[in-house]
């Protein structure tokens, strides 16, 4: 059995498309963390069967360090993840990170078409992939969270603060893990996968397909190398430029309508004024009989 000291006791729980990626990279390469080697282990909610030897498993080599966890962005979303979690560690600290939903749902199906899985628009994604959406309800799942781990044990952040300072961002992120605060090299504090369209669609398919079988292989390690590659990357996608598509302005202001009401929940759930800062107007005023 693992030693105490190689325990889990942090996990990025969510959400995608909100920069998990580099932070991955980012604490990849901390000496006081160890990272389990796969972004994604998905185990409190897709692999929860495996059993938790399973799961301690994966960090068997990460006796002694400060901080030891993974990323699976999809935690955030789950319903059953947040009560495994407590159950498995009630000290686990967890991460979260949000993205204006509309926009993260629209990042997210530019990665859908991105990867070959899905070549309609954006309106017709929405119906064939409810989780565009749902990923976005973050005061409804965040507050699954909040009944079974302490307030201080969830460090929360916005994409948006990430892009304007990444180097502040880790350093609340180093802070909160109880690591020694790194400076990052230049090439850390750039945005490390932009939005791209394939090269060639059947490639980028394919590689989709061989990803998904490594990972039911057992070649997790491999697998996250290569995802990571920069030279992967750039020999399947290129980045857009002037011909990155737009969402419909109209689509956009349905959805946010749709969506303000758990925006402004989180402002009183995080003590921030998230709504002013993605620009979403006050809730209608109820109005008072008398």
């Amino acid at each position: 059995m693992a030693g105490v000291t190689s325990m889990p006791n942090f996990a990025y729980i969510g959400t995608s498309k909100a920069g998990s990626t580099w932070l991955f990279n980012t604490l990849a390469t901390h000496p006081e963390v160890y990272l389990a080697s796969s972004k994604g282990l998905y185990f409190f909610d897709q692999h929860f069967d495996e059993g938790p030897q399973w799961y301690r498993d994966h960090f068997r080599a990460g006796d002694g360090q400060v901080a030891r966890g993974e990323i699976s962005h999809s935690y955030l979303s789950s319903p059953e993840a947040p009560a495994r979690i407590a159950g498995f560690n009630p000290d686990m600290r967890l991460l979260a990170c949000l993205r204006e939903p509309v926009d993260r749902a629209f990042s997210d199906y530019l990665d859908l078409v991105k990867n070959g899985q899905f070549d309609g628009a954006f309106p017709a994604a929405l119906q064939r992939f409810p989780r565009l959406l749902d990923r976005g309800r973050y005061a409804t799942h965040l507050q699954r969270y909040l009944d079974v781990f302490p307030r201080e044990q969830i460090h929360v952040s916005l994409f948006d603060d990430l892009r304007t300072d990444p180097q502040a961002y880790a350093d609340e992120v180093f802070d909160f893990l109880g690591v020694s605060r790194r400076q990052l090299p230049p090439a850390d504090l750039a945005s490390r996968m932009p939005a791209a369209t394939p090269r060639s669609a059947a490639a980028a398919k394919a590689a989709k397909s061989a990803a998904t079988w490594a990972k039911r292989v057992g070649l997790r390690r491999l697998r996250s190398r290569v995802k990571r590659s920069v030279v992967v990357r750039q020999a399947l996608y290129r980045p857009y430029k002037d011909d990155r598509p737009v969402i419909d302005p109209a689509l956009a202001a349905e959805l946010r309508l749709g969506f303000t009401e758990e925006v402004h929940r989180l402002d009183a759930m995080l003590g921030v004024p998230v709504s002013r800062q993605w620009g979403y107007s006050d809730p209608p005023q109820q109005a008072v009989e008398g």
